[in-house]
């Protein structure tokens, strides 16, 4: 199920529903790939029993996917809750600015009935 996401954050929760990891992964791997290495840890293997992905578009940029994750663990009270675990610190301008930073598709009037040349005008 999970194989197909290749970019996105994951949340792992313990039996009691408690959040135990905030995590992210991007690309190449992806989160299958990401959560089997975590499962190689047998006081992970132990905690771990469910969890919940949120998928990216997989063309995201990595620093868009990074900015999500310190966004997320900001939104759910994370910061200084989990050991040694740091989230990335994005501000406001910041997260607009990753988040925003395609380019849109060029915006062109419709053309008129008859218009063969996309200029806006009927050849005569």
């Amino acid at each position: 199920m999970l194989d197909g996401v290749l970019a996105g954050l994951y949340l792992a929760v313990d039996a009691d529903g408690r959040l135990r990891w905030l995590g992210k992964a991007h690309r190449g791997s992806g989160v299958s790939t990401r959560l089997r290495d975590h499962l190689r840890h047998p006081e992970r293997a132990r905690v771990f029993t469910a969890v919940y992905v949120i998928e990216a578009d997989p063309f995201s940029p990595r620093r868009a996917i990074e900015a999500a994750e310190g966004r997320a663990a900001d939104a759910i009270g994370l910061r200084g809750r989990m050991g040694p675990r740091t989230w990335p610190v994005v501000t406001q301008t910041q997260w607009l600015a990753l988040v925003t930073s395609r380019l849109g598709p060029r915006i062109c009037p419709p053309r008129l009935d008859d218009d063969s040349n996309g200029r806006g005008d009927v050849p005569a």
